[in-house]
């Protein structure tokens, strides 16, 4: 018999592999890759959270010293422009960071190493990296924390369910197929039971097997990230990803992106598409369901400070205007030019598709 496996196991494997995942390639992502994230545009989006990190240092919402944190750092980019900006910024602040990514695949590990120790900063930086929250350690004086994560919500494993059936994919030989099975007789049914009873009103539950969407399997991270928050004197969460406030339907979702071209799962299976020819080769995403992540993130303890359009959140709450009119200010005119086009894509282009939220604990 063929094997057969739950759509979740496909996408871990086919993005997060620790060999040849789709993730492992650093080409992957960028303006000349599968597609580019606000990173790639613009390094005032990593100098925006940098000013925000300031002002709540300003105002006692965190405190030094302190750990700063990206989750899902791809090359470091994000993170290594925070740095930057808070060197630039802040006044005798960056001694008293200390970096990290959390980072389970190996090679990009190395690549985030390598990109900090590039980085002419004013005083050495303090950088580690870790696979995951779990293996973070613990404080050992009164510290803050700040973790930040860029698109990392819809390139979870999830679970992929319409009408009380499940997605697997059948892998036969270099040809792998989508089946639909029901959901009662999968051996998934008690571990979508247990995963669900987080995410809906227990009075709904019984009636799971007559959904349809995306079940996305963010529970553990969210388990380690809270208990990560809670050993730090002041946690602050802030993420960015392309969603709405409304769970994610089957006609758009889940998509697979490569060579900046997009194909949604439902034209894939009613083309009969062969699963192998995407297998680590193609970004797998999905509309993050923010009212679904609030739930979860309420659930843990954290406490919502913001959640909003990511335009709307870097021009009110990160200030990135003003920090680009006193960019203006010291570089002229023609290097203010050049940056608020790419400005105006974090804005306008990309500034209501994507949101972002904002937690503390």
């Amino acid at each position: 018999m063929n094997p057969t496996i739950p759509f979740s196991a496909y996408m871990s494997a086919s993005l997060y592999d620790k060999q040849n995942g789709y993730y492992v390639n650093p080409h992957r992502v960028g303006t000349k890759g599968d597609f580019y994230t606000s990173v790639s545009v613009s390094k005032f989006f990593g100098g925006s959270i940098a000013s925000y990190i300031l002002s709540l240092l300003e105002n006692g919402d965190l405190s030094l010293p302190l750990h700063i944190a990206e989750v899902g750092a791809d090359k470091g980019h994000l993170l290594g422009d925070i740095a930057l900006f808070l060197d630039a910024l802040g006044d005798n602040i960056l001694q008293h960071c200390a970096f990290t990514t959390i980072e389970p695949l190996p090679p990009l590990a190395q690549i985030q190493k390598d990109y900090f120790s590039s980085l002419p900063c004013s005083a050495p930086l303090h950088f580690a990296t870790f696979a995951d929250f779990k293996s973070y350690p613990a404080p050992d004086e009164p510290t803050s924390l700040f973790v930040i994560a860029n698109e990392l919500f819809d390139s979870f494993p999830c679970e992929v369910i319409n009408n009380g059936k499940i997605l697997h994919i059948v892998q036969d030989s270099n040809m792998w197929r989508g089946i639909w099975q029901d959901i009662a007789q999968s051996n998934q049914s008690n571990l979508l039971h247990d995963i669900l009873r987080h995410y809906i009103d227990s009075a709904d539950i019984a009636n799971f097997t007559q959904m349809s969407g995306i079940i996305p399997l963010w529970q553990d991270f969210i388990t380690s990230l809270t208990h990560c928050a809670r050993a730090y004197k002041h946690s602050y969460f802030l993420s960015f990803d392309y969603g709405d406030f409304a769970p994610a339907t089957l006609k758009t979702n889940p998509r697979f992106y490569k060579s900046h071209q997009v194909e949604n799962l439902e034209s894939f299976l009613a083309q009969e598409g062969n699963f192998h020819t995407l297998y680590q080769q193609a970004d797998i995403t999905y509309d993050v369901d923010f009212i679904l992540l609030d739930r979860l993130l309420r659930q843990a303890g954290f406490i919502s400070v913001f959640c909003t359009s990511q335009a709307q959140a870097l021009i009110e709450q990160m200030r990135i205007l003003e920090l680009l009119e006193s960019f203006s200010t010291q570089k002229g005119f023609s290097a203010y030019f050049r940056e608020i086009h790419k400005i105006k894509t974090l804005l306008h282009t990309m500034g209501e598709r994507f949101k972002s939220v904002c937690y503390k604990m």
